[in-house]
């Protein structure tokens, strides 16, 4: 079909589009106001190469630049300042191992893999326009592979495991001691709210007895102080308006350009399924529904990167002790070509455990890393074609039973009405000190001993309640008999959620997607019932403490008490912890990372829990936190003055919380940044409400970390189902869609989520058909 809609793109004959087995006919590829494809074909491998070939079009550049960081080749674009991001991917043996992963895969997941692989090639062949980085690098794109997806989401993966917690972890025991160390990371806060059962309360420990780690401590000597979140939702029908389920949420990571996410919807024979999928992967891995089932994750926040200390022997570093007897370990070199400099070359050192990540074997001791998504086997690829298959929650739950990294909580709806919670992954069993430090790793005392059975990973159908809410805090309860993890967020947004559903009847879409905009801060409403216990010192004190006074605890851009509210948090966390962190300050205050920043998160979060209990144990001798409360807020008003002045109602949140969206080229091509990067804008909420904006120490107050898309799945009818990204489809500068949707998304509302295809087809703004290959 040839010129059927206004404004088509060119229709293309794809000769390099491979016969499938039983058919060999054309993609059509529909585009609807917002650049959004819809892929329709006649079978499976077809659709796949229409998700490879739209990938490519829209986000050439982004799967070529996820790639080369998964593969340790980013410093070939980037120069020097790509090549420790390099060693460390290399070290980590992501490329390696997804090569692995890809031979091992069932017939079926390496034919889906090798027809998206197709589209993204035949894109490549016939396209006479590449993306514009390519032109600022003076380079083209290599061809894809079919094991380059899997590489790609390795390497967006392994950086949101906890084994910088524990690396940083084993430094500041070095300098506060082990039991400091424990105060600074509590197992678990009073009345923690679960997510399951919903509704539900932690009543366990809160700490850990310390001669459990008192051998890991040990094994730490030889360091050296020289030595880098999401809610969901869903309801039953008992409390709908229209009496089915509705399942709704918004992952949150760093905004991207592009954006992690890409919006498209691929169909044929055998499933029909439109949702978010990484461009480089074919499929819907994290959200999206067919025509029964819908389903969506959150990150679990699971221990699944554990650090064993390792002896090498010193005159052969090739050597490394377990058990009292010495193992060779696999030893290579590669070499980073660099652009701009000179190569440089890596050693590569792989024990048992993993790859070595911290520390020179010939210096005798190392640290390496054990990971799920590097073991010998990795079958959780083979899960990707089954989800978009599924027609019930329960069919839905049988196929997760081999994913394996990250670790997720899953929430599924069916058009039967079900809803359901299911933990996905490969959780490891081991003793418990693997999860605080690095362990003793020649002794043969801390390895894992098998993986949690499917069976027993946290799972709920069909709760009394009628919801059940995910937002990275804590799962289960003391009563769980296996160890997940101690790295759960605060449970302020999961606490709002519940609050807003735990009542409510006769919910609508619009109700469920109004969640995404709620920006109370429990925590600020904790902070005025302290309030009281600021005396402040000066005129100006007293007229910000006036304000605070009548504030509602809304963190609204707009809002000169929000400002007033984080700058003295900021300042309160800061007096307590700066002076404990000593010599590793920079690096919590500083760096980008998942080690110091995130204690600094971590710790800011709970800070109004020890003002309330009057816990001065972390305070230096003589303190107290009246004092401390008082100074900070006079160091807020103090710098709020310094940067904007008088009056006090113009210290906007806005106009030091903003989003500012970089592209990974920005720096190295600063003229050109304007162009690359969408505008900034100021932005609602903070790292603790539902809306989450979070920042780091050292970014100060900018957004780090955001809604990356937003959601909302309607059972009922499809048709009312919604989505919006923080940019658009494309990720071309000068193309309409690169960031067309962004007033939507500033504005929390929601794009239609189209799915019905007769609609679909005569909404279309453009339509390309790809022919098959001809003999």
């Amino acid at each position: 079909m040839k010129g059927e809609l206004p404004g088509e793109r060119p229709v293309r004959d794809v000769t390099a589009m491979p016969p499938a087995p039983e058919h060999d006919a054309a993609v059509d590829i529909f585009r609807d106001s917002l650049g959004v494809p819809h892929i329709k074909a006649s079978c499976a491998n077809d659709a796949f190469f229409g998700q490879g070939f739209a990938h490519a079009e829209d986000r050439l550049w982004q799967m070529d630049c996820d790639r080369r960081r998964a593969q340790g080749r980013w410093a070939e674009y980037a120069g020097p300042a790509g090549v420790a991001s390099d060693r460390l991917m290399r070290r980590l043996r992501l490329a390696e191992t997804a090569r692995r992963d890809y031979a091992q895969a069932t017939p079926e997941t390496r034919a889906m893999l090798d027809a998206y692989a197709a589209g993204v090639n035949a894109f490549l062949a016939g396209t006479d326009r590449l993306p514009a980085e390519y032109a600022l690098l003076g380079a083209r794109p290599e061809a894809w592979e079919p094991w380059h997806g899997l590489a790609l989401y390795k390497g967006r993966h392994v950086v949101m495991g906890v084994w910088e917690a524990k690396l940083f972890r084993a430094r500041l025991v070095r300098q506060v001691g082990l039991a400091r160390m424990l105060a600074l990371y509590p197992y678990g806060r009073p009345d923690e709210l679960l997510v399951l059962p919903p509704d539900t309360t932690y009543d366990g420990p809160a700490g850990v007895a310390l001669d459990e780690l008192a051998e890991a401590v040990a094994a730490l000597d030889w360091l050296k102080d020289e030595d880098g979140g999401s809610n969901n939702w869903v309801v039953a029908g008992s409390r709908t308006a229209s009496g089915k389920p509705l399942l709704a949420g918004d992952p949150h990571r760093a905004v991207d350009v592009p954006n992690v996410y890409y919006q498209n919807h691929i169909a044929c024979d055998t499933f029909d399924a439109t949702g978010l999928s990484f461009p480089g992967l074919p499929a819907l891995p994290h959200f999206g529904h067919n025509g029964r089932v819908a389903w969506c994750i959150t990150h679990a926040q699971a221990d699944t990167q554990d650090l064993f200390v390792e002896r090498f022997d010193p005159e052969n570093p090739s050597r490394y002790l377990f058990q009292g007897e010495w193992r060779d370990a696999e030893v290579r070199r590669e070499i980073i070509q660099v652009r701009g400099a000179a190569p440089v070359a890596v050693d590569i050192t792989v024990t048992h455990h993993g790859g070595v990540v911290a520390g020179n074997p010939a210096d005798g001791c190392a640290i390496t890393m054990r990971y799920t998504a590097t073991l010998a086997e990795n079958p959780g690829w083979n899960c990707l074609l089954p989800m978009l298959t599924a027609r019930s929650c329960a069919e839905l739950d049988g196929v997760m039973c081999d994913w394996v990294d990250p670790v997720n909580n899953l929430l599924s709806t069916d058009v039967d009405g079900n809803i359901a919670y299911r933990m996905r992954g490969l959780l490891p069993m081991r003793p418990l000190a693997n999860a605080w430090l690095p362990v003793p790793g020649w002794t043969g005392e801390h390895e894992w001993q098998g993986m949690v059975p499917y069976a027993e990973l946290p799972h709920l159908v069909n709760p009394a309640c009628g919801y059940i809410v995910t937002a990275n805090n804590r799962i289960v309860g003391a009563d769980y008999p296996h160890y997940i993890s101690i790295s759960y967020s605060a449970d302020f947004r999961a606490r709002r959620i519940v609050e807003r559903l735990r009542h409510a009847t006769g919910l609508t879409p619009a109700d469920m997607a109004a969640i995404h905009a709620d920006v109370l801060s429990l925590p600020a409403l904790q902070f005025l019932r302290l309030l009281g216990r600021v005396q402040p010192r000066t005129a100006a004190g007293a007229q910000a403490k006036a304000l605070l006074q009548k504030w509602n605890g809304q963190i609204l851009a707009e809002s000169a008490a929000a400002a007033i509210y984080n700058l003295m948090r900021e300042e309160l966390t800061g007096a307590v912890l700066r002076p404990l962190l000593g010599p590793l300050e920079p690096t919590a205050y500083q760096l980008a990372g998942r080690g110091g920043p995130a204690l600094v998160t971590t710790f800011r979060q709970r800070i109004f829990d020890l003002v309330e209990r009057d816990d001065r144990s972390l305070l230096a001798d003589g303190a107290n936190w009246d004092d401390l409360l008082t100074e900070a807020l006079e160091r807020a008003v103090t710098k709020l003055q310094e940067l904007f002045g008088e009056p006090m109602h113009g210290w906007l949140w806005g106009l030091l919380h903003q989003l500012r969206p970089a592209h990974a080229l920005a720096a190295a091509f600063p003229d050109e940044a304007h162009r690359l990067q969408p505008i900034a804008a100021a932005m609602d909420g903070d790292n603790d409400t539902v809306q989450a904006a979070g920042y780091i120490p050292a970014t100060g107050f900018t957004v780090t970390i955001a809604s990356v898309a937003r959601y909302l799945f309607d059972v009922a009818d499809w048709e009312r189902s919604g989505w919006v990204v923080p940019h658009g489809a494309s990720g071309e500068p000068d193309s309409a869609h690169f960031a067309d949707q962004a007033p939507a998304w500033r504005a929390h509302t929601l794009h239609p989520m189209t799915y019905d295809w007769q609609r679909i087809a005569v909404a279309a703004k453009s339509r390309q058909r790809l022919e098959p290959a001809t003999t």
